[in-house]
């Protein structure tokens, strides 16, 4: 997939009030790639990262990284911010060079302080997930409401969901809807749907009347102020509400039960409903690992204890998943899918991922992936946390479906030693057989905040 082109001198539908000095040329740039580089040959930086953006696209020249990240490097070293992102990109996805996460954070942090909105987001997501730096929810708030009050949509979204999540700042539906709502009004297609949903979530906990002054002061929003909350200072405590939910499965042998960070973040109450459709008891997270969007619950003395298996999942091998999709839209006894690995890795070739073809939709999260015999070798990632892709690409992936690698749950397991059963592939069970197995060891988890 072709790297969607995010330099800030190149982005032609933001709503950014001014252009970075870095950015000024006299007169447009000329878009063919010879004319391009005699303009960088002669120390123009804007001519240089714009060359880069040709072969970082493939557009009008072969695709071509290296090359990229050269005159990237070029148009930095001549005093072009936009580049500097663009750097941080091609260190953060090892797009013409190996991933190198304090290089990128490094360049992006050069950006941010010339102040590039795409870079301060992209580190937001970066500290909020401890990818690459020390996790930290208030400095991943700061950034984001810094590129937020600039304008930049996607940053205005991803605060948003901060607020209704209530990670570096108290939990406010409010806030999470006016500034979700900014973001989404300047947003079309997928991504203008995928962020009416994150906007519509933080609405449900809003009565007509609330709802309605929030719609007011996102409309009459400008770049550079500041959004209020509409609850009166000292209000009482909002009641907790349902914020979402996922599926889980019994892996450890005291029964903890594995499954997505992003299903239980900053929540009051975690729920679980057992596999017999009851619920059975609050729980809480034991053990998680933000940075690879996993997370270990406490369980109980019900279910079949899955295994994982020893060897990683294979390319064009058959696979099974299971899950709640969609809360109570579908039947609470769970939702049984097949498919099969299509590719080795995710998205740019990450490694510690796997690409299924087995459909995933909203609740499967967490879910676990197993073979034919029913031993685990993924977690279905529910399109690898979809904020994160649209920063990373400027786009939600559709009917692209990506499990976490098994491997990162037991090293995990084995980091806070809690034990679990490991199995070799073996013989293949009967599909009857293969469902009783998943349906004893799932679990459906409701995040309540």
């Amino acid at each position: 997939m072709r790297r969607t082109a995010r330099a800030l001198c190149l982005f032609a539908a933001t709503s950014l009030a001014a252009v970075l000095a870095g950015c000024a040329t006299k007169g447009p740039l000329p878009g063919d790639p010879a004319a391009l580089q005699k303009l960088a040959d002669d120390g123009n930086p804007v001519a240089a990262n714009s060359l880069g953006m040709l072969y970082a696209n493939g557009n009008k020249v072969p695709q071509d990284f290296a090359q990229a990240k050269k005159w990237f490097l070029f148009a930095s070293e001549h005093g072009n911010p936009a580049s500097e992102f663009n750097l941080g990109f091609a260190y953060e996805h090892g797009q013409g060079t190996a991933v190198d996460l304090p290089e990128a954070v490094r360049w992006y942090h050069m950006a941010a302080d010339h102040n590039v909105p795409p870079a301060k987001l992209e580190l937001a997501v970066m500290y909020r997930n401890g990818k690459g730096v020390p996790r930290d929810d208030i400095e991943a708030v700061r950034l984001a409401r810094s590129a937020a009050l600039q304008g930049w949509p996607l940053a205005q979204l991803f605060l948003g969901t901060l607020y209704i999540d209530g990670a570096g700042v108290p939990s406010d539906d409010s806030l999470g809807y006016q500034w979700a709502s900014v973001g989404a009004s300047k947003m079309t297609g997928q991504l203008g749907a995928f962020a009416n949903k994150i906007r519509d979530n933080a609405a449900q906990g809003l009565s007509p009347a609330e709802l309605a002054q929030a719609q007011a002061a996102a409309s009459a929003w400008k770049p550079g102020s500041e959004l209020v909350s509409i609850f009166p200072p000292g209000s009482p405590p909002r009641p907790a509400r349902l914020r979402g939910s996922g599926s889980g499965f019994i892996i450890g042998k005291s029964g903890e039960i594995a499954t997505d960070f992003h299903v239980v973040p900053n929540c009051k109450e975690i729920k679980l409903i057992d596999p017999a459709g009851k619920y059975n008891k609050t729980s809480r997270i034991v053990a998680d690992d933000r940075a690879n969007d996993l997370a270990i619950l406490s369980g109980g003395d019900f279910g079949t204890r899955l295994k994982i298996r020893s060897t990683p999942a294979e390319l064009g091998e058959s696979i099974t998943s299971y899950g709640f999709p969609l809360g109570p839209v579908l039947a609470s006894n769970g939702n049984l899918t097949n498919g099969m690995v299509s590719a080795g890795t995710g998205m740019k070739g990450d490694v510690k991922s796997f690409q299924i073809t087995a459909p995933e939709q909203p609740g499967n999260s967490g879910g676990p992936v197993v073979d034919e015999t029913g031993a685990v070798v993924g977690i279905v990632a529910s399109k690898l946390n979809a904020l994160m892709v649209a920063a990373a690409t400027g786009d939600v992936p559709q009917n692209v479906n990506f499990a976490w690698r098994i491997g990162l749950m037991r090293d995990l397991m084995d980091q806070k030693g809690i034990p679990y059963e490991t199995a070799a592939k073996g013989p293949a069970k009967s599909g009857v057989d293969l469902a009783n197995v998943l349906q004893k060891g799932t679990v459906k988890i409701e995040c309540w905040r």
